[in-house]
């Protein structure tokens, strides 16, 4: 037992800097938002647990609109995160809704999305795809556009759900997160989806060159570029276009089944972050719904 926890602990702890480790926004000042009809805080029961959520819509948003989750890191706070990233003027613009579901807690009594994790028994494809289901249908959002995004561990979830509810979630986009290793070994089951990949190159958290350890299940997966290969694969992407802005590498993958692309963005001397803007010319929030939007 103490061979396992030690590492794991470590482990646990770097990865607690999620909710700690903030980028440099645009502006110094947040617009506030007035709540508009369907938007809130609710709870959700699934699997006798109380599962919590915030919810956002624009004022008449139209029918059929898409819907975007959003999920925290490790350790992260939903509500938090949803204040920190301020989507509602992206959201407004654009004509989309977003959900902020809160993660529950693993062993360690630590909030976390179980993505197919030794750490947790906790069923979070059930809620996340039942809570996107439900919200689908409580607000005539267009089940065909329903997106997956998540930061650090977030991202890890992402791609367990597109991979076990392809049916549930167009697309997915990964910030500062990979495939955890049993999300890779199970990756047989998956089907041509679009995928979005920002990393740091200097992240020691989840480091791009696959070196994560396997305690509690985070490792296993390979190198980042590996990852891309397979999913430029699956989707038969057979269009290249590489670019650079600054020290950000941008590869886009195109002209894939049902059009699906994949993008990998590479910002070489980011550590574990979600860049909203100056520092590193990369606004995350639009950069997602750029992508999405494409579907």
């Amino acid at each position: 037992m103490t061979k396992f926890f030690l590492p794991l602990l470590f482990f646990i702890t770097l990865l607690s800097c999620d909710s700690k480790e903030e980028p440099t926004l645009l502006s110094d000042s947040a617009e506030t938002y007035v709540p508009v009809p369907g938007s809130g805080t609710f709870n959700f029961l699934h699997d006798r647990k109380e599962r919590v959520y915030h919810y956002y819509q624009p004022l008449n948003l139209p029918e059929k609109a898409p819907l975007v989750f959003m999920l925290h890191g490790y350790n992260g706070d939903a509500e938090e995160f949803m204040n920190w990233l301020s989507m509602e003027k992206l959201a407004d613009e654009n004509g989309f809704a977003f959900v902020f579901p809160q993660g529950y807690e693993d062993v360690w009594g630590t909030t976390h999305w179980n993505a197919n994790l030794d750490i947790s028994n906790v069923d979070d494809i059930g809620f996340l795809s039942e809570l996107a289901i439900h919200l689908q249908e409580t607000y005539n959002l267009d089940p065909e556009r329903t997106f997956t995004s998540g930061f650090s561990n977030g991202g890890f979830m992402s791609y367990e759900l597109i991979i076990k509810k392809p049916d549930v979630f167009r697309a997915a986009a990964s910030i500062a997160g990979t495939m955890s290793g049993e999300t890779w070994t199970n990756r047989n089951l998956a089907e041509p989806k679009p995928v979005l990949q920002l990393s740091g190159g200097r992240d020691r958290i989840v480091p791009i060159n696959g070196a994560m350890s396997t305690n509690g299940g985070w490792g296993g997966a390979p190198e980042m570029t590996e990852i891309i290969d397979f999913w430029v694969g699956l989707n038969e992407a057979n269009s290249q276009n590489h670019s650079q802005i600054g020290e950000t590498k941008i590869y886009k993958y195109s002209n894939g089944d049902n059009n699906s692309e994949v993008w990998y963005y590479l910002i070489e001397n980011m550590e574990h972050n979600f860049p909203l803007g100056n520092q590193y010319n990369v606004h995350t929030p639009s950069l997602i719904w750029e992508f999405f939007s494409k579907y």
